[in-house]
């Protein structure tokens, strides 16, 4: 007799290192001098990003999609041109994310997206093999109680699908308050991140 069952294992860690998406840019009536700003105000966020990353505190600085568009808007149809420049990083020092997102919430221009709360490269190659052998042995388990219900003993893995690469939660940001300060402080709880697998296993029962 065949059984095919499915899988599970899920390992939470807390989060090691974080996901930035931040863009900037600007809004107003002179189309080049919205680009201009746009482009000093970049130069001045690239540098202060590239300083912030230094030292392993942080890497993978990218500002690589610029936007520009013109809306029209109003009773008297006022013309509104605008541009953006979006990119991310990432930080590696978790001591320094509320610091640095404070600082660069409060430049004109500048705006922070999502949080994504990762693991580090290291971390997830050295815990695969262990989700990886759970969800194994969550599949054997399935399988041994299938093969009792029908009245047979052992089962033997014949073939198996992972259904799917390792998958992680991606949690935004979770709590914010601001420092009664000249730079403020962003305070944040950084998410626990799941790790997951799904194997489908084929067993002869006999």
């Amino acid at each position: 007799m065949k059984i095919t069952v499915t899988g599970n294992s899920q390992m939470t860690l807390p989060a090691e290192c974080v996901s930035v998406g931040i863009s900037a840019g600007f809004t107003g009536p002179d189309r080049a001098a919205v680009v201009a700003d746009t482009a000093a105000l970049v130069e001045r966020l690239r540098a202060r990003l590239d300083e912030a990353t230094a030292d392993g505190r942080g890497r993978d600085v990218r500002l690589s999609s610029l936007r520009t568009w013109t809306s029209v808007g109003g009773k008297r149809g006022t013309v509104r041109h605008v541009a953006e420049v979006r990119g991310s990083f990432v930080l590696d020092d978790l001591g320094v994310v509320g610091p640095l997102l404070g600082e660069l919430a409060g430049i004109d221009g500048v705006q922070i997206g999502n949080l994504d709360w990762q693991l580090t490269e290291n971390t997830l190659k050295a815990i695969q093999p262990d989700v990886l052998k759970a969800a194994f042995d969550h599949a054997v388990q399935r399988a041994e109680w299938i093969a009792a219900a029908a009245g047979l003993g052992t089962v033997e893995a014949v073939a198996v699908r992972d259904d799917a690469p390792p998958m992680f939660a991606r949690p935004m940001m979770s709590r914010a308050m601001m420092a009664d300060s000249a730079t403020p402080s962003i305070d944040l709880d950084p998410e626990d991140v799941d790790v997951s697998v799904m194997l489908s296993v084929e067993f002869s029962a006999r």
